[in-house]
């Protein structure tokens, strides 16, 4: 356990330093539609533990690196679900979040099927960094009045990141078969899951 723990962290400072690198270009004229915002909403510390859970979840190839990714990326799904949970929503917003999270929780218990052991493979984890990256401040630069309409909007771009991220990997080499079957049927549920929040914002906001 300890050994592991010690190749994870490795694994993470690299991460973390590329990251790292990614913002300061965005605020040293990169992009500033890529620059983090400092949201410290209701949300925040739900986000940045997703964040920092997916960049630290280093598998044993492209394949096993996204399937620890998208498990800590459902994971926070499901924990900006309960945060919402928290604040009251109206009854229609509730069953969405409340939804939500049995949605994410179903998906993480799919998932754990297709983990693999083996060393870690940290090169195989960078193709996912930039849309962890803008998934993270897209996420983050969501705020506002209303908090189910903020909670809205910061789902829909959460399933979107895991749409980007799906996209990636499907253009790796050596994905295993039944890792490429569930990343296109968790990316056709991403993709129906954001029509639902959609059609829900687009309620919110008429």
């Amino acid at each position: 356990m300890l050994f592991r723990s010690a190749r994870q962290i490795t694994a993470t400072c690299l991460l973390m330093t590329m990251s790292a690198c990614d913002r300061t270009g965005a605020q040293n004229g990169g992009d500033p539609s890529e620059a983090i915002s400092h949201d410290l909403g209701p949300f925040f510390r739900a986000e940045t533990a997703m964040y920092d859970s997916m960049r630290a979840a280093i598998g044993t190839s492209s394949g096993d690196n996204w399937v620890r990714m998208m498990i800590a990326h459902h994971e926070g799904g499901a924990a900006l679900s309960r945060v919402l949970l928290q604040e009251n929503p109206s009854p229609e917003i509730r069953a969405l979040a409340m939804h939500t999270v049995r949605a994410q929780e179903r998906a993480v218990r799919e998932l754990e099927k297709l983990l693999r052991d083996g060393p870690t493979d940290v090169e195989s984890a960078l193709v996912f960094l930039r849309p962890i990256q803008k998934m993270h401040d897209a996420t983050t630069g969501v705020f506002g009045p209303g908090v189910s309409r903020v909670w809205l909007r910061k789902m829909i771009e959460h399933h979107r990141g895991a749409i980007d991220m799906s996209n990636v990997l499907l253009k790796q080499p050596g994905v295993p078969r039944d890792t490429a079957n569930a990343v296109r049927k968790l990316r056709n549920e991403q993709v129906k899951e954001m029509k639902v929040l959609e059609r829900a914002r687009e309620g919110l906001e008429a």
